[in-house]
């Protein structure tokens, strides 16, 4: 390619320097809204992942036909279900869990908590299998009344003030929290520990969002007796999964069982969902801006119409003027490119940033080199097809009328 026609090119950019910029605009947010949404769901998609091959030998039997996370809140199972459960070949481990949504307090002040009641030894026991760790402290000890569990991201707090600013604490154990029962009465319990983050996981994020506490407290506190949300099931060997689900349906006839690979492949077909929405939206902001790169260039082809008159009067050929169109309308949407490639993956990291204050655990956007190839090669297409009609438009410029040509 010939240098000259570069510098040529560059000379016109420079000199048109905030159309250029504008034109410009329409090409960066096309290409951060792409960056940055494939980025964060490249992130998802990996800890959907990683939580699939560690969860593929939980079942959870939740209450009623077609359960989900409402039956769960409001609908109830017989604790005694889970002791029947336990006797099934190949249940290695049943962890029964009561969920309740209140509001914790410490030190003054009150945030909302999602309260696990579980039956201290059995829940020791499926962790173990599962792989929360603790980072402080003990388990809930077994026998106990008024000992709690914290998640993580309990424990080591960091919330947003009305006012603004971060209030960060660090519960440790042997203090004191109190959590509120469906009256509003405070129910104070004494820290055991605390468990490790478990990881940027789509389960994990629910463990370090909770407080444990031991079920029969928990069932006193709401007046449920004997009452549970939902039972998580451990088999012992994948292979026997299907087996084990098909014997508790038989012994459970009026619930839901469901693995929880099945739970997860759920949200990912949800996500998958919400990418090719996002990206479809993204894709429109890609065509307006192609739109004005042609608007641009076809601006700039009639600006400069005298100026190229006296390019094919020099002797310049049509091959030179449509490389000079081409290279101007290329060099704009690669520069667009560029810079929003960089503010995509700027965005992506702040948006997660700013959502882990309402979703703490939510993974870090990951960025590879298939979203590079996949911006610049979209990037570059776009830059060549929107620059090919005004290319040819300028070149197609009659030299003595263009030289006559009175802007």
């Amino acid at each position: 390619m010939d240098r000259e026609i570069l510098k040529i090119a560059l000379r016109n950019l420079h000199r048109r320097k905030i159309r250029t910029f504008f034109t410009m605009l329409g090409i960066i947010i096309a290409i951060a809204s792409i960056t940055a949404l494939v980025s964060i769901t490249e992130g998802i998609q990996l800890s959907i992942a990683r939580t699939l091959q560690s969860t593929s030998n939980v079942i959870i039997v939740l209450p009623g036909i077609g359960g989900s996370l409402l039956t769960v809140v409001t609908n109830t199972l017989n604790q005694s279900v889970a002791e029947e459960i336990a006797k099934i070949d190949h249940v290695e481990a049943v962890n029964p869990v009561l969920v309740k949504f209140t509001a914790m307090e410490y030190r003054g002040w009150e945030i909302p908590v999602t309260v696990m009641g579980v039956i201290p030894r059995e829940a020791q026991r499926f962790y173990a299998l599962t792989g929360p760790q603790l980072q402080r402290g003990q388990f809930i000890p077994h026998g106990s009344r008024f000992k709690a569990l914290l998640g993580y991201s309990i424990a080591n707090a960091k919330i947003q003030k009305e006012g603004g600013g971060t209030l960060t604490w660090q519960i440790l154990p042997g203090q004191t929290i109190k959590l509120y029962d469906s009256n509003g009465r405070a129910w104070e319990f004494k820290v055991s520990g605390n468990f490790r983050e478990s990881g940027q996981s789509f389960v994990g994020i629910l463990v370090d969002t909770s407080v444990f506490v031991p079920l029969g407290t928990l069932q006193e506190m709401y007046d449920e007796p004997g009452k549970i949300s939902f039972i998580e099931v451990w088999v012992d060997d994948v292979n026997f999964v299907d087996y084990v689900k098909e014997r508790i349906q038989r012994l459970l006839p009026g619930t839901t069982v469901i693995t929880e690979r099945q739970g997860i492949e759920v949200v990912v077909e949800i996500e998958n969902m919400l990418k090719s929405l996002l990206l479809g939206i993204g894709s429109i902001s890609l065509i307006v801006g192609a739109l004005g790169v042609i608007n641009t260039l076809l601006t700039s082809v009639v600006e400069r119409t005298r100026e190229i008159g006296t390019y094919r009067a020099l002797g310049a050929k049509k091959r030179f003027i449509m490389e000079m169109i081409l290279i101007e309308g290329i060099m704009l949407t690669i520069m667009g490119g560029i810079v929003g490639f960089g503010s995509g993956v700027l965005l992506a990291h702040v948006v997660v940033h700013v959502l882990r204050t309402k979703t703490p655990g939510l993974p870090d956007p990951i960025v590879d080199l298939k979203v590079v190839a996949i911006a610049f090669g979209i990037t570059l297409l776009v830059g060549l097809i929107a620059s090919v009609y005004p290319a040819k438009k300028a070149a197609d410029l009659n030299p003595a009328e263009a030289i006559r040509h009175v802007e």
